[in-house]
């Protein structure tokens, strides 16, 4: 395993982080209220990158093309967003997730993944993997990269994957990645002052949601668990303060001891999923261009391949 701690100064880092503490704390809204305010509050610049965007259905599943001109790769970011799996979609992470097939030189692909608790367990996951299948079918291969939630699901997804015989993602980026599901990382509580979205992710109600009473600890539902063997290269971005720092490292710790070529990358003074101030945030337009950059090698040991 390859660990990096990198420090980006970062201007209006103070500022965004006052804006986050502002917001009221999960624990005193709806599902329906939470997904109201990201919904409302989100935005994309990707019209300025030249990238375009196309609804498509993909074996059942909703999900968006974020095509990106002069593309260099065949291969396809396949991006799962976060949100606890009970809030966000394409509209909150279309903006990231085009930056990072735009820094990869591929074209993107945001699936839109049915949430709890209206779909609970495995719902989420029998949509990743469907839309990975769909996008090999299709004579492409695929680089994953999720966030928080979805960059569990990431992990989830190519351990489903691998089980059933499917071909696998060509590398995977996780972004402060929900690996443990049972709640039982230290820094939950030893960094929930640090982390100024930790009032924003009521994690209990989000198990309780999403697994409907299913064990938390089975693997697909908690990768953290999960025999990781046979994985493709990972990169793992973290910030220094937030409350996921310690799934984000014990998935690292855990995926090389099974064999997975890993990148751990801590970043300063970031807290969670910081990507999403990309064009505002000097730190998250680098972790882009890192995690770009990272999928772009693989990508192109797969047009070697082809």
């Amino acid at each position: 395993m390859r660990e990096h701690v990198v420090t980006v100064p970062s201007k209006r880092r103070d500022a965004i982080v006052a804006s986050l503490r502002d917001l009221p704390p999960a624990s005193e809204q709806t599902i329906e209220e939470r997904r109201a305010l990201i919904e409302g509050t989100s935005s994309h610049h990707l019209d300025e990158l030249g990238i375009r965007r196309n609804d498509v259905v993909l074996d059942g599943v909703g999900a968006e093309w974020l095509l990106v001109p002069d593309r260099s790769h065949d291969a396809v970011v396949v991006f799962l967003h976060g949100g606890g799996y009970i809030a966000c979609s394409v509209a909150s992470h279309r903006d990231r997730a085009g930056r990072i097939a735009a820094a990869a030189g591929c074209d993107g692909l945001i699936v839109e993944y049915r949430l709890a608790p209206e779909h609970p367990y495995p719902a989420a996951i029998e949509d990743s993997t469907a839309a990975c299948r769909a996008v090999q079918a299709s004579g492409r291969p695929v680089v994953l990269a999720g966030d928080s939630a979805g960059g569990g699901l990431a992990v989830a997804t190519m351990v489903a994957l691998r089980d059933a015989g499917d071909a696998l993602p060509l590398a995977a980026v996780c972004i402060s990645p929900w690996v443990d599901l049972t709640l039982s990382a230290p820094s939950l509580e030893t960094r929930r002052a640090a982390d100024p979205f930790a009032h924003l992710d009521d994690l209990p109600a989000c198990v309780d949601a999403y697994l409907a009473g299913a064990d938390p600890s089975q693997p697909l539902a908690s990768p953290l668990f999960a025999d990781l063997t046979g994985l493709p290269p990972l990169l793992i971005q973290v910030g220094s303060d937030e409350t996921m720092y310690d799934d984000a490292t014990r998935l690292a710790q855990r995926a090389a001891a099974a064999g997975v070529p890993v990148v751990l990358e801590e970043w300063m003074d970031m807290f969670h999923t910081w990507h999403a101030y990309a064009g505002a945030l000097e730190a998250a337009d680098a972790a882009i261009a890192h995690a770009g950059a990272f999928l772009a090698r693989h990508a192109g040991a797969g047009d070697r391949r082809s």
